[in-house]
């Protein structure tokens, strides 16, 4: 236990270990579904996901996705999927992430962002179409929402046009930090239909595929954090887009957006959960193997005390997590409660990621343990899906909304 100790050396198992594995909050079902979700990323996932972030490699990245057996998860059962709702995606997010925050952005970002305006507002031509190949992991999918001049006003900001030319849309503009822009097969896209009215009123949801002409993918970001995760900046030069292709109503666009919000954000905050765990695993397993003073980490009121603040932050948020999917999941309105969980732990996790290199001390700065890579990846959580300064804005908002001014 003296002098330094190899990350190999904790046992780190990365699947909570040092808590039980069957959560009293969830139903035995629900637990089952978890540990064979861990089982899949012991095998597949822990194996790669360092060398996916080192070497920024999104094609190992993808690949790995691709065998898991899990991309038909929001597909419905009449269309061949499991037909599962927002509290087993968290389930699956906490898991995945984990292990590799970026397989888990590729994920969320195909099988629940592209695929699931298309179960709530496909025809059965696009569903027939458009599921297939992400639920068997043969294509993949991304939403393109953000630009350069419209980050949190992404309503308001967006400039991509898309003007009807007979049985087609001409689309013309561009998209940035599109998670899996440079290797997705079709894009859920919004554009301008009528630049006449509010953007929210002249706004349309299209179904594109990528290899479509004048397409351009001018590059993938290089970011702190999620390494490895495809992110890119997209160039759409005179595309055709059949009318067919249309999502929903013409000019509805923004009913597509809005759709799904909750559910996203509800999946973000269960990511934050699993990097916050693996951070504070690594952090528990140090403390009780490193000694200073002659006297194991943990003995000391100042690390103990601090590891019972990453468990109590970890733990209550899982719950909070748990109980809003299961509300959306019911079809209940909580937007306020969303926005809430969604910016607290993405706060919470970048504390924890901070705690426990603090705990682990110059280790925990170096690559030599995964901490680092914890730390770059926690960033993110206050700047997708809203920025924690939007989820407030949000709150304060749907405070006037319930209780008046």
């Amino acid at each position: 236990m003296v002098g330094h100790i190899n990350f190999e050396d904790l046992d780190v198992k990365f699947g909570y270990s040092c808590i039980p594995d069957r959560l009293y909050y969830y139903s035995e079902e629900e637990n089952k579904f978890r540990m064979e979700v861990r089982k899949w990323c012991e095998n597949n996932v822990a194996p790669v996901a360092e060398k996916i972030d080192r070497e920024r490699n999104k094609e190992l990245a993808v690949k790995t996705l691709r065998k898991m057996p899990y991309l038909n998860m929001v597909i419905p059962k009449e269309a061949g999927g499991m037909g599962k709702g927002i509290l087993y995606r968290t389930i699956l997010g906490e898991e995945l992430t984990a292990y590799s925050y970026a397989l888990a952005s590729i994920f969320g970002s195909s099988s629940c962002l592209f695929a699931g305006p298309i179960i709530e507002f496909g025809t059965p031509e696009q569903k027939k179409k458009y599921l297939s190949g992400i639920a068997d992991g043969t294509k993949i999918g991304a939403i393109g929402i953000t630009e350069p001049q419209a980050g949190s006003d992404a309503i308001g900001g967006m400039r991509l046009k898309a003007k009807r030319d007979g049985d087609y849309f001409i689309l013309n503009g561009e998209k940035c930090f599109i998670t899996n822009g440079s290797v997705a097969d079709y894009i859920c896209l919004y554009a301008i239909t009528n630049d006449q009215v509010k953007p929210h009123q002249g706004m349309t949801a299209f179904i594109f595929e990528t290899d479509t002409p004048g397409f351009e993918v001018i590059k993938d970001y290089n970011h702190m954090g999620r390494r490895g995760m495809p992110n890119s900046y997209l160039r759409f030069n005179s595309c055709k887009v059949p009318v067919e292709n249309v999502l929903h109503e013409v000019n509805a666009g923004v009913d597509v957006l809005l759709f799904g919000l909750d559910g996203e954000r509800t999946f973000t905050a269960s990511q934050y959960i699993g990097l916050a765990r693996s951070a504070f695993e690594v952090a528990y397993r140090y403390a009780h193997k490193r000694e200073q003073f002659k006297r194991p980490l943990y003995s000391f009121e100042a690390i103990s005390f601090k590891l019972s603040e990453m468990y109590m932050d970890i733990e209550l948020n899982r719950i909070a997590v748990a109980q809003i999917a299961r509300m959306l999941d019911e079809g209940h309105y909580c937007r306020a409660t969303v926005a809430a969980v969604k910016a607290k732990l993405a706060d919470v996790t970048v504390r924890i990621t901070q705690d426990a290199i603090q705990v682990v001390g110059g280790l925990g700065y170096s690559e030599d343990y995964p901490l680092e890579r914890y730390y770059r990846d926690a960033k993110i959580g206050q700047i997708s899906a809203g920025t924690s300064e939007i989820m407030r804005y949000l709150i304060s908002r749907e405070m006037i909304r319930m209780w008046g001014k």
